[in-house]
């Protein structure tokens, strides 16, 4: 392979310095027509040894690399003596002589050059047209990308994007520190929002919007969206390792992938974080910006967390061609890895919830149905909607999903008098999510949860922390035994918040 790759690398050096030589000559308007097609045939031929040449670093080990030796190398040759005639002296004297040598080459040995030229591109043709080649190529780059992580983002980013209502979340992308961060270089934006703000979904709106905007320019955009429920093949390797996948794709495989994937396939050896790391760091080096979205941070435990985002801290620092995202419930702490980060809350408009609240009454047969009959029903559903949400998306899907299921007008309205009793599901999850956690944690958010559900007023932070703290038996709080309020709040999976003003 090296060896085929350097005869093709070789050629495109020696047509960009023909090339550039012939801005001596070009105008010179005298020459034959053999000489204008020379010309025509170089600038063609450019970009097809540059598509081979990414078809050779796709596919090292392809047995066509042999065939293809010895025709280019012919060629090679030809082209050299060919760029040897245009290269340009030193001296202006030296210029006019080219000039002259050029105008009076023999026809013979333009047309000569020229059949030569034809030939390779013919030749280059049929290489890149291969049915046998491509199968070959696509096969074991799918062998590779699977290798390096099953995750597949952008199949969750389609199907999170599907539920988005087109019209909402458009106060977000107008929000200037958004536009800064999307704008200037190296910045790092958290995003934060009580639990159901909508703020997965508004992801998958902002992945959408730079995709669309990184079209236009040598950018690419990945993205993360973490779920407690898949702490197990969400590890911190393949999460970087499915960002690496995201900004390959339309590009070659790098020979150091494959020596990666060659090393350690056949002893069943998955990659190492330090190694996604390196090929990572590679890929990112391939755009002039790079756009990393990381969804849902308070999903993720905290051990594989702090990994992940020293990952991403590190990269960020390398590469200042970086810009991270990061969303997650406030009571996340990003001191450490991100003391210079950018703030941004996340919470549903109310023109948001409306635009909702209309599309989803529109698509319910139902719905669509009673409000034809009562029209006034409508604006019914969105006034007690909205004064039961208090901003959170999550709450509202969950009031309609009910409101949906009656059968008539007054079901309707009567389910209206009753909507917190649906808010049950949203509490189950967020137990969930409690349960699965570490024996450790899960007994410090029971705990934590009992003192706050049973205490007759609004506990202070620094009362909860004591009351924590104290053991069977002793007769003062010890103050190592002390909680920070970050790790109280992080177990309890969002159900317990802090009220800052008040610090309750």
């Amino acid at each position: 392979m090296a060896e085929t790759l350097g005869i093709v690398t070789g050629c495109i050096q020696l047509l960009d310095t023909g090339l550039k030589a012939l801005e001596y000559v070009k105008d010179f308007l005298h020459g034959p027509e053999e000489q204008r097609k020379l010309v025509a045939e170089m600038a063609s031929l450019k970009p097809m040894l540059m598509d081979l040449e990414k078809r050779i670093h796709a596919n090292p080990s392809s047995q066509t690399l042999e065939q293809m030796k010895e025709p280019l190398f012919t060629f090679k040759t030809a082209l050299e003596h060919f760029v040897d005639i245009l290269r340009p002296a030193e001296g202006r004297l030296s210029k006019v002589s080219k000039q002259l040598t050029w105008t009076l080459w023999n026809k013979k040995e333009a047309q000569e050059h020229l059949a030569e030229f034809e030939r390779i591109k013919s030749l280059i043709t049929v290489w890149l047209i291969n049915d046998v080649w491509d199968a070959e190529t696509n096969t074991e780059r799918d062998q590779i990308l699977e290798w390096i992580t099953s995750l597949n983002f952008f199949q969750r980013q389609a199907e999170i994007l599907a539920v988005w209502q087109p019209g909402t979340g458009e106060w977000f992308l107008a929000d200037t520190e958004f536009r800064d961060w999307e704008s200037n270089g190296q910045r790092i934006l958290w995003c934060r929002g009580m639990p159901g703000a909508g703020k997965t979904v508004l992801v998958s709106m902002v992945v959408d919007h730079l995709r669309l905007q990184s079209q236009k320019a040598n950018a690419a955009v990945a993205c993360l969206y973490l779920n407690h429920k898949e702490v197990e093949i969400q590890t911190p390797a393949n999460l970087l390792g499915s960002l690496w996948k995201q900004l390959v794709v339309g590009k070659p495989m790098p020979p150091a992938v494959h020596k990666l994937y060659k090393d350690h396939h056949e002893k069943k050896i998955r990659p190492s974080l330090d190694e996604v790391l390196k090929i990572f760091h590679s890929a990112i080096g391939e755009y002039s910006k790079v756009y990393l979205i990381v969804d849902a941070l308070d999903e993720y435990p905290e051990a594989p967390r702090l990994k992940l985002l020293e990952a991403l801290s590190t990269m960020t620092m390398a590469a200042p061609t970086v810009n991270l995202m990061l969303t997650s419930r406030p009571h996340i702490t990003l001191d450490f890895f991100f003391p210079r980060r950018r703030v941004l809350d996340i919470n549903a408009t109310e023109n948001d919830i409306r635009q909702y609240i209309d599309a989803r009454i529109r698509k319910s047969p139902r719905l669509s149905k009673h409000v034809l009959r009562r029209p006034e029903l409508t604006e019914e559903i969105k006034s007690r909607i909205l004064g039961n949400v208090e901003g959170m998306f999550l709450l509202a899907q969950l009031h309609l999903d009910s409101l949906s299921t009656k059968n008539t007008v007054k079901a309707v309205r009567d389910a209206l008098d009753s909507l917190p009793k649906d808010l049950d599901r949203t509490y189950d999850e967020a137990m969930e999510r409690i349960e699965h956690q570490n024996e450790d944690d899960r007994q410090m958010a029971h705990l934590v949860l009992t003192w706050v559900a049973y205490a007759v007023r609004p506990l202070h932070v620094n009362e909860l922390r004591e009351a924590l703290a104290i053991e069977p038996e002793a007769k003062s709080v010890d103050p190592d035994n002390l909680l920070d309020i970050d790790i109280i709040l992080s177990v309890c999976a969002g159900l317990i918040i802090v009220d800052e003003a008040m610090n309750t």
